[in-house]
């Protein structure tokens, strides 16, 4: 599941970087890429991969 979802994550940010190649989508793009970035990231708040150390 880990793994549909990083390749989702990625396919949207590669997405946003096409669109905001084009002048009329910039924003749109924006936002594909920042949405995409913050799918990539959030799974790792949420469950860590090891033990916490202090």
């Amino acid at each position: 599941m880990q793994h549909k979802i990083e390749a989702v994550a990625v396919m949207v940010i590669l997405t946003g970087f096409l669109l905001f190649n084009t002048a009329e989508t910039a924003l749109v793009g924006a936002l594909l890429v920042a949405g995409g970035a913050y799918a990539l990231i959030l799974p790792q708040f949420i469950e860590p991969q090891g033990p916490a150390t202090r």
